[in-house]
């Protein structure tokens, strides 16, 4: 599944059905790696349990959505393409190559900053914060109080 799909709060607005039909259309791909996929809405049923206007229904809103795009073909069929949640278009490239969403590079789009409160550096420790050391209850100057041996 693709992260944006959380990220972006997509997932939350989606309908059980639509959840449902993505998943499943998501699980053929994976497993026949190609995001185009012909399946009819019989199959869908059999293998996911989810009913012919349902299935009509979730067609068009994840398409809305730019989750897929599909043809209708001969005999209730349909032709998926998966699309790139970001863009709501198919991925570039050959739907048989598999896509690897780019790492991002925390130190390259984060500024090395300092941390004024306890002058922790990210620098040293690369991406993790060095432990904080717990600060003392009472100032060293309570020694000098009277009444206190």
């Amino acid at each position: 599944m693709p992260q944006e799909l959380f990220r972006n709060g997509i997932w939350k607005q989606m309908k059980p059905g639509e959840k449902d039909l993505y998943t499943c259309l998501a699980h053929r791909s994976e497993r026949s790696r190609n995001r185009r996929l012909t399946v009819s809405d019989a199959e869908m049923y059999e293998e996911a349990g989810v009913a012919p206007r349902t299935c009509c229904n979730a067609r068009k809103k994840l398409q809305e959505l730019g989750l897929i795009e599909y043809e209708r073909e001969r005999g209730g069929r349909y032709t998926y393409e998966l699309c790139d949640p970001s863009t709501g278009r198919p991925y570039s490239g050959p739907s048989n190559v598999p896509v690897i969403p780019p790492k991002q590079d925390k130190a390259n789009t984060e500024p090395q900053q300092e941390n004024q409160d306890s002058g922790r550096s990210t620098e040293s420790n690369g991406d993790r914060p060095s432990p904080e050391v717990p600060k003392p209850l009472l100032s060293p100057a309570w020694k000098d109080l009277k009444g206190w041996h």
